[in-house]
């Protein structure tokens, strides 16, 4: 079974190790594999108001560029 987490659990895991708790210590803490908490962090640093999207879904810039490629065909 694979684990899912809410993007509040992700968001805060991220403020942590960004107010200095090594990575390694937060995902020891939470109980959560080292890498996935660093493909955590560099979703949260790239997109940090959008940063976990979910299954399926797009960023708003990625949307837009999406519908500006299809409108151009």
């Amino acid at each position: 079974m694979v684990q899912t987490y809410r993007v509040e659990f992700k968001k805060e895991a991220c403020k942590r190790v960004q107010s200095g708790i090594p990575a390694a210590q937060v995902a020891g803490e939470l109980r959560v594999n080292g890498n996935t908490l660093y493909t955590w962090m560099s979703r949260f640093k790239e997109h940090p108001v959008q940063s976990f999207v979910g299954s399926g879904n797009l960023h708003q810039e990625d949307a837009e560029l999406r519908a500006l490629t299809a409108a151009g065909r």
